[in-house]
C-alpha cells in the first residue's frame, strides 16, 4: 500500500480547499457506476426514448432537418 502512503502524506501538505477538491474526486470515484450497469443504463435510455417518440409521425432525422432549415 504504498501508494496510499505516498497519497496520504501528499494530503498533508494540502491547503484545506485542496484537500475537498481530492476529496470529492474520490467520492466522485467511488460512485462511479460498474461497467456492466452502465451498459444497462445506456439500454434502457435508448429503450425510452424510441418508447417517447414512437407516437410521433415522420422521421426524427426530417424534423431535425427541417427545424435548421427554417433557422436559415
Amino acid at each position: 500500500m504504498k501508494v496510499i502512503d505516498k497519497t496520504i502524506r501528499e494530503l498533508n501538505d494540502l491547503n484545506p480547499d485542496e484537500a475537498l477538491n481530492v476529496f470529492n474526486f474520490v467520492l466522485a470515484l467511488k460512485e462511479k457506476p460498474k461497467a456492466h450497469h452502465k451498459k444497462l443504463l445506456q439500454s434502457d435510455a435508448y429503450r425510452n426514448v424510441r418508447k417517447a417518440l414512437k407516437n410521433c409521425s415522420g422521421t426524427l432525422s426530417n424534423d431535425i432537418i427541417a427545424d435548421r432549415e427554417e433557422r436559415l
